[in-house]
């Protein structure tokens, strides 16, 4: 059974400090064939304002480095995770074109702008279907401006925040936009994004993966094929965690494979 982790962080992120020499040495440890370093790039409409970034010569020169070090113990991937947001296209333009990565995902932290961690976020909105309607929508509109993802990140990762606001917020109403959520799974599959089953979910207790099982059942029935399968580990102790559970969610499904990627192109592995 190969193995594989598509989302992992270091301290190349603002949001970890774990070292890389850590992360290879777990993956190794618990027998992954391969790991992608895919680290926060959330970059804001004006340069100066931008938080979640990190030097990109030094993060490449860096995993090159690594790579060469761990040939012929494990494979080394590079990647980014991009906070893409409708109104920063532009900013993103270098690395979706750029041929130095092996996986980039997309993946949307923001609602018009405002971080899903910030209280002022939930303060707009009468309720938490309003939310998760504009989240929906932004997504949609990320899939259709940005081309050059290769997998779009915890795609209910709204569920994670607002708590505070809105007492029932872990549960989309997946009735209410099921026409939405429609239109972004055949946007996916049209432009063969693929669907990241994100395990952390699990961990931050909104008690099931992103997205939920029903998603990613009916991206199923509407003939996705590209699944990824991440941690999103901040930390080497979290690469992996709750995989088993996600490759039987996946085979339940009807799902064969997963896939991994190398110089932007997919490679189907069996569940």
């Amino acid at each position: 059974m190969y193995k594989g982790d598509t989302h992992v962080h270091s301290c190349f992120s603002m949001d970890s400090n774990e070292e890389l020499e850590k992360i290879f040495e777990r993956a190794i440890e618990l027998g992954f064939d391969e790991i992608t370093i895919t680290d926060h790039m959330d970059c804001e409409e004006r340069e100066e304002d931008d938080y979640f970034v990190f030097n990109i010569e030094d993060y490449l020169k860096t995993l090159n480095a690594y790579k060469q070090k761990y040939k012929g113990k494990l494979k080394i991937k590079i990647g980014m995770e991009l906070g893409i947001q409708p109104h920063t296209h532009k900013r993103f333009e270098e690395i979706l074109k750029s041929d130095c990565y092996d996986f980039l995902i997309g993946s949307s932290h923001a609602v018009d702008g405002l971080d899903s961690s910030l209280s002022a976020l939930y303060k707009r909105f009468k309720n938490k279907d309003e939310l998760h309607r504009r989240y929906f929508e932004i997504i949609l509109e990320n899939i259709e401006k940005y081309d050059g993802i290769n997998t779009y990140g915890h795609l209910d990762y709204i569920r994670r925040y607002g708590g505070a606001y809105f007492p029932d917020h872990k549960k989309v109403d997946l009735e209410l936009h099921k026409d939405l959520i429609d239109k972004i799974l055949k946007k996916l599959i049209e432009k063969k994004i693929g669907l990241e089953v994100n395990t952390s979910g699990i961990r931050y207790g909104v008690g099931d993966f992103h997205p939920c099982r029903e998603i990613i059942a009916r991206y199923k029935e509407l003939g996705g094929e590209i699944i990824t399968i991440g941690s999103d580990a901040h930390k080497a102790s979290d690469i992996g965690k709750d995989f088993d559970s996600a490759r039987e969610l996946l085979k339940s499904l009807g799902f064969k494979y997963f896939c991994v990627f190398t110089n932007r192109k997919p490679e189907f592995k069996e569940l």
